[in-house]
């Protein structure tokens, strides 16, 4: 794997923690604890993603983010202590990848650093998912190779359009991290330009209808202004 991961965080017990156990998983990690160690350490070159706490002692977590995206693509987990809508949407527009509020989990945020990166290398090489028999999300099963749709708690099958299907195959692909709205134009319809991009919210639609339990507060497909959707939800590969 190898995969370089920098954490920036002023928790110097918290960086330490993370650093072992993502090195345990796999991962290369190094740690700044400020905005300053961040800039001299970032190279977009080597750094495959970061972890980047919004609240620093001598800089803005979404100046950072901004400065980040501004160099390269590199994914971006943000963490924040403030359980704040509007921090969370403006990390988003301008560019991370995904977020996490504190405290949280290691295992999730290790499940979401999975998720990025999965999605990274999809956005790279297109045709990730191509040996990838079926993929497990949210007590679905989708199986990529018969264009099947299965609810395993009672083994139903749900009837999807090719367009449905087509859409759910790249959102459990990309689980957890947000496909841009001309990605999705373009899994649906190629280079099409006639189709106004409006026809994927009501594609959107009709698949919540299909997946979300009825009495559900929160979709398994969430939008972000601006950008597009996400699978809220981490996905397996079966097969």
């Amino acid at each position: 794997m190898d995969q370089s991961i920098l954490i920036v965080d002023d928790d110097m017990q918290l960086t330490s923690f993370l650093t072992r156990f993502l090195v345990k998983h796999g991962y290369k990690a190094h740690t700044a604890s400020s905005g300053a160690q961040t800039r001299a350490l970032y190279d977009p070159n080597t750094c495959d993603l970061v972890v980047l706490d919004l609240n620093l002692p001598d800089a803005d977590g979404l100046d950072l983010a901004r400065e980040i995206r501004a160099q390269a693509s590199t994914p971006i987990i943000m963490l924040t202590a403030r359980d704040e809508v509007f921090d969370r949407i403006v990390g988003l527009e301008l560019g991370a990848d995904d977020y996490l509020t504190k405290p949280y989990e290691p295992r999730e945020l290790l499940a979401r650093i999975k998720a990025v990166l999965r999605r990274a290398q999809t956005t790279a090489t297109p045709e990730t998912g191509a040996d990838i028999k079926s993929l497990e999300f949210g007590g679905f099963e989708l199986n990529l190779k018969q264009h099947s749709l299965k609810r395993l708690a009672n083994e139903e099958t749900i009837a999807l359009t090719g367009a449905e299907f087509s859409l759910l195959r790249a959102l459990a692909l990309s689980a957890g991290t947000i496909l841009p709205r001309d990605t999705i134009m373009t899994e649906l319809y190629g280079n099409n330009v006639s189709i106004t991009d409006r026809s994927i919210d009501a594609h959107v639609s009709r698949l919540r209808r299909k997946i979300d339990a009825p009495d559900a507060q929160n979709s398994l497909i969430q939008s972000v202004r601006g950008r597009g959707y996400v699978l809220a939800i981490e996905s397996e590969v079966i097969g």
